[in-house]
């Protein structure tokens, strides 16, 4: 920091308040050095004082005073500092307020001994710097292959299309491509027709088509896993589909008519209760909750406008073959209807309400 001028006073007391200055410091920043800096802050404001026209007027009381303003003034005096140093590697203010402002929080929050402040903040201020670039470079390289999947994700949901997957990430296009997925996929597309397709199966152009829906959907899944997809009809593979198609109509039966499903035993009463009400499925849903498990959402709207949700925790095996580890039917809240005297408008990306109004209409 700045030096300050000379002090005419006795050299006994100058030794006596750098030393309760010192003292009050290592009480309060026990792994740093700042007793040098606080004592020159401390001694600039007693200079200004009235008190400093009678410096035996000087008292701890005093210095405990104003040792919160000092100690406010150093690291005022250190943050701009370091704000110096980022700026002449930056030219960057918002960054470099940022990086300095963490150099200042990590020191406060070391835990070893800080002898040299200065040093240690020019040091840290520069390792901040180039992380902050090097996590750039990071985003840069992550928003690039982020937009090669979008383009990839986009391309696959498509239908119609013939599947690209050239922008995914190698690692996983390197799986997707030593896949059997893929290679009937590719065995498909080396047919220009489904007669061809047929033909060279032996089966009928029908039963051709219906392979080809099953080729289609099973890479699209495969793909889908593989970039992070877990809630979507889209992720189940044919087979997996068609089983969960077959598992709902045999959970609507018990809703209906409280047959019997082939399931354990322990399992039926309560798969039973769940389903109790539900006439038809107007919806359903399933989340990948681990490699072969699965929550699997089923909606009815009742005669009476309710709404019934009910879940199962499913696990299905490499057969396809579903078993039930639980259920349960969700529990209804309420609906906040809106009034009959409220128009609502059409206008895209526009507000409704005003958030007071909102919480105006909950009370």
């Amino acid at each position: 920091m700045k030096e300050i001028s000379s002090i005419a006073m006795n050299k006994n007391l100058y030794n006596e308040i750098i030393r309760y200055i010192s003292e009050l410091t290592s009480q309060r920043f026990y792994y740093l050095n700042l007793a040098d800096d606080i004592a020159n802050s401390i001694l600039v404001s007693f200079m200004n004082s009235s008190t400093f026209t009678d410096p035996t007027g000087y008292s701890k009381d005093y210095i405990k005073s104003v040792f919160p303003k000092a100690v406010e003034d150093v690291f005022s005096y250190y943050q701009k500092v370091t704000l110096q140093y980022c700026l002449t590697k930056t030219n960057d203010h918002s960054v470099s307020e940022d990086i300095s402002q963490e150099a200042i929080r990590q020191l406060l929050s070391s835990k070893n001994k800080i002898n040299d402040v200065y040093s240690w903040l020019r040091q840290v201020t520069h390792n901040l710097i180039c992380k902050h670039y090097k996590f750039k470079a990071n985003e840069k390289d992550l928003h690039n292959l982020l937009y090669m999947e979008t383009s990839s994700l986009q391309n696959v949901m498509e239908s119609g299309k013939i599947i690209d997957i050239e922008g995914l990430d190698p690692l996983k296009k390197k799986k997707i491509l030593a896949s059997q997925e893929y290679r009937d996929y590719c065995a498909m597309l080396s047919f220009n027709s489904i007669k061809e397709y047929a033909s060279s199966m032996n089966v009928s152009e029908k039963v051709a088509q219906k392979r080809k829906e099953r080729v289609i959907r099973n890479i699209k899944s495969k793909i889908l896993l593989a970039i992070g997809w877990e809630a979507s009809r889209e992720i189940l593979s044919y087979n997996q589909y068609n089983a969960i198609q077959k598992f709902i109509r045999e959970l609507l039966k018990i809703g209906c008519n409280g047959e019997d499903i082939k399931q354990n035993s322990k399992l039926n009463p309560k798969l039973a209760q769940v389903m109790k009400g539900i006439e038809r499925i107007d919806d359903w849903g399933i989340t990948m909750v681990d490699n072969c498990k699965f929550r699997l959402y089923l909606f009815h709207l009742s005669r009476d406008k309710q709404p019934i949700t009910t879940t199962f925790y499913i696990v299905l095996n490499e057969k396809n073959h579903i078993s039930v580890e639980s259920c349960k039917k969700n529990e209804y809240i309420g609906v906040h209807p809106i009034p009959a005297n409220i128009q609502i408008l059409k206008e895209k990306g526009k507000s409704l309400w005003s958030y007071e109004k909102i919480i105006s209409l909950l009370k």
